[in-house]
């Protein structure tokens, strides 16, 4: 129980510290990887998502998992859904980036959440 709550909380705390950063600067990380601002919005997007589901929902999950299930559930699906997409979209190069490290960093780090996830999950 406690590698599933200390999971969950890995969760939490990344994906707010990069929600908040894709949320609130976008324009920032872009620079950062090299992007042009065109599609500046699915940053913020997927920084809202990375906000609610993936940092507050792991963060609630993470008081009780056995009895949060469910959200726990939600957490793991969003961050597996999330993890494939950008996967998919590394693999075929859909990012005006041209800092590589930038994408594959947090490619790895997602991966390695969503396992960590998909182990830890309570039966």
């Amino acid at each position: 129980m406690k590698k599933t709550k200390i999971s969950l909380q890995i969760c939490g705390w990344s994906s707010l510290l990069m929600g908040l950063v894709f949320f609130l600067y976008p324009h920032f990380y872009a620079q950062l990887e090299g992007a042009n601002y065109e599609n500046i919005a699915w940053l913020r997007n997927l920084g809202a998502a990375l906000i609610s589901v993936n940092g507050i929902g792991a963060l609630l999950a993470s008081s009780n998992p056995n009895k949060e299930k469910k959200l726990y559930d939600v957490v793991l699906l969003s961050s597996c859904l999330e993890t494939i997409a950008l996967a998919w979209s590394t693999y075929h190069w859909e990012f005006s980036a041209t800092v590589k490290e930038y994408i594959i960093i947090p490619l790895l780090a997602a991966g390695l959440v969503s396992v960590i996830l998909l182990i830890f999950r309570p039966k």
